[in-house]
């Protein structure tokens, strides 16, 4: 009982840690925000079309309706307090939703890591990941990631506490996450997958856990508990996938024929790339530069040696071992589908990855610093080895390369599209036509335009916003564009020029 009542002192007051930890780090990132993502622009328009039509919006949008719900929800919910909200109430109510669900993910994380490292390496784990400068700046910007994250981490905690507790029920509850996190990322899917794996393992296992009646009423409850909150929207949409268009899915093609035609077009062009050997090196190359970013490079072989660890002692029945282990199996093919399907894994595909695997960091670090502390102290006595010491060096100076990245201001490279906004808001009139190069500038701008190429000039603009870098690609077409104004940027390599046109 003493030892119980002590563990859970223990979580209470590591988790307090993290998440005051992980509160002031996202209050500061997004308090010194100089511009959102251009998703992030998307996600919010996105959010104000549900207001008017939320049916004909997802239908005409590709992307899932859940992240700009939760967007209008909080928007809705700051109404209250202001009556008048101006572009920042949408744009503070997007970043701030972000925030929220990375905190809850914060939490989540550390219990998941508790079965998987215990709850020392879980802490120190999840310390690692708040402090990493692209999580950070993920959670603290108008993307749906950590949204999807929060949801993905719960379903997964609540497989391996139903397969260790031997709860059925908890599998149903499993899939309302699965389904909830697919509405904000269609990925959120693979967690039916991971439960489908462990209970079909119970009807040929003879150590299984759980008796085959219970495992077929588990699966029952994960399938329904998804298929609830997800089916309407794979209905409303004709596929199980909407925005990565997989047609061999469809369901119900007949219900949206502009996006039937549309999701022919791009399969066909798909098709024709093919997939070959060179392709799924360089998917795999490219996963493992975009793994290494978001690891500063520096905790990659820490990475690599707590995963070694870890994967050579046995227990692979355990639920713990056996969930993550399909995650990391599932999660890695993807990725370089993904490439050779698409041509590209950005960071924000590879986050869960990293999230899900950082505990290995921790184990790694312990690894390397019995090492030193062994070979450094070959001539000292075996009391005088400190590993502990080692360990807190090599931590020490993972997250001090980590700080400098960590404080830097999103996108402070882009101060000169937010200046270049504020101009236009105030010298131009509001029916004046702008053609702009980028939507976060004429988002900015609160004001509606028009896109332009950065070469063919839009007649119908009145005024034209031209975005150069290093002083090239001025426009050649002088005789009818006057320059309003010049706004350079921090660096001195990129600037916003603002034309009139004249004719």
């Amino acid at each position: 009982m003493n030892s119980e009542r002590s563990g859970k002192s223990r979580d209470i007051l590591y988790t307090s840690i993290l998440l005051a930890i992980a509160l002031c780090v996202g209050a500061y990132l997004i308090s010194t925000t100089v511009i959102i993502a251009k998703d992030g622009v998307t996600f919010i328009e996105y959010a104000k079309s549900l207001r008017a039509s939320p049916v004909s919006t997802m239908l005409r949008q590709d992307q899932p309706p859940g992240y700009p719900f939760l967007i209008l929800t909080a928007y809705r919910m700051a109404e209250i307090a202001y009556d008048d909200l101006s572009l920042w109430g949408w744009i503070y109510s997007a970043q701030i939703v972000v925030l929220i669900f990375r905190l809850l993910a914060v939490a989540t994380f550390y219990f998941i890591g508790k079965e998987i490292v215990g709850p020392r390496f879980s802490f120190l784990a999840v310390l690692i990941l708040i402090l990493l400068p692209k999580p950070a700046e993920y959670g603290s910007d108008a993307l749906s990631d950590w949204p999807h994250i929060f949801f993905l981490s719960t379903g997964f905690l609540l497989l391996i506490r139903g397969a260790i507790d031997k709860r059925w029920w908890l599998f149903g509850f499993a899939g309302l996450a699965a389904g909830l996190g697919y509405l904000i990322r269609p990925e959120c899917a693979q967690l039916v997958i991971y439960g489908f794996l462990w209970l079909g393992l119970q009807f040929f296992w003879a150590q299984r856990v759980i008796s085959r009646r219970k495992a077929v009423f588990a699966l029952a409850l994960l399938l329904v508990g998804f298929f609830v909150l997800a089916g309407p929207y794979m209905r409303l949409k004709g596929a199980v996938f909407p925005k990565k268009q997989v047609s061999w899915f469809a369901l119900a093609p007949q219900s949206c024929a502009g996006y039937g035609q549309q999701s022919q077009i791009h399969s066909d062009t798909v098709y024709a790339a093919g997939f070959g050997s060179s392709d799924i090196l360089e998917g795999f190359r490219r996963l493992v530069e975009r793994l290494g970013d978001i690891l500063m490079w520096f905790f990659v072989p820490f990475l690599l040696i707590g995963m070694y660890v870890y994967f050579r002692e046995k227990g692979w029945s355990k639920p713990a071992k056996f969930f993550i282990t399909a995650f990391i199996v599932l999660n890695i093919p993807l990725m370089i589908w993904l490439y050779c399907k698409y041509g590209y894994i950005s960071g924000r595909h590879t986050l869960p990855l990293v999230a899900f695997t950082i505990f290995y960091v921790p184990m790694g670090l312990q690894t390397l610093g019995n090492w030193l502390s062994a070979g450094f102290s070959k001539r000292r006595l075996e009391t005088e080895q400190n590993p502990q010491l080692w360990f807190f060096i090599l931590a020490t100076a993972g997250l001090a390369i980590c700080t400098p990245n960590l404080l830097t201001p999103i996108r402070t490279n882009k101060q000169s599209y937010r200046d270049a906004a504020q101009w236009l808001a105030k010298n131009t009139d509001v029916e004046d036509i702008i053609a702009f190069p980028d939507p976060r500038i004429s988002f900015y701008t609160g004001r509606s335009g028009i896109g332009y190429d950065g070469q063919t000039v839009p007649r119908k603009a009145r005024y034209v916003v031209k975005v150069v870098k290093n002083g090239r690609d001025v426009p050649t077409d002088e005789k009818t564009l006057q320059v309003q104004a010049f706004i350079g940027d921090n660096s001195g390599k990129s600037e916003v020029i603002i034309y009139r046109q004249t004719r």
